[in-house]
């Protein structure tokens, strides 16, 4: 049975898939979720939710984050950003890798779209050689956004 993982405060949810295990993040203030533990596999795919109050336009947001990704994350590199629809509302997509600290080789895709002012961020996150068998389970979880109106 799927879960729930919604972000506190905004209402901001989404059904993470099949066994994946939602969290709180206290740190950040954004809810996650974390594919089963297997072992041997080091780094754990996840869905990461983020919501942020902004005054910025969308496009001034995104270049933003643009922006301030290559500073927060090794080797980044964006591998293709497109406008798109998400939850229904006018967003986008981004398609990234970077390497962590402990040296995994990670492939990231986002969805983001700003709704309200605040603006809200779907991440997952796996590492490179199993994003073609992670791609859909993300894309699966974010056709599942409910952004509150």
């Amino acid at each position: 049975m799927s879960a729930l993982l919604e972000h506190a405060g905004s209402g901001v949810r989404l059904v993470v898939p099949d066994g994946w295990e939602p969290a709180a993040d206290g740190s950040t203030g954004a809810a996650l979720a974390l594919e089963p533990e297997r072992p041997g596999r080091g780094f754990r795919a996840s869905l990461v939710l983020t919501v942020e109050s902004t005054p910025l336009s969308f496009r001034d947001w995104q270049v933003a984050a643009d922006q301030v990704l290559p500073q927060l994350l090794a080797d980044y590199l964006v591998l293709d950003l497109e406008r798109l629809p998400v939850a229904g509302l006018p967003g986008g997509r981004r398609l990234a890798r970077h390497v962590t600290a402990e040296g995994a080789d990670v492939t990231m895709e986002q969805w983001a779209v700003l709704a309200g002012g605040l603006g809200i961020t779907l991440t997952g996150s796996v590492e490179t050689l199993r994003y073609d068998q992670t791609a859909d389970v993300f894309t699966a979880a974010a056709s599942t956004l409910v952004v509150p109106a």
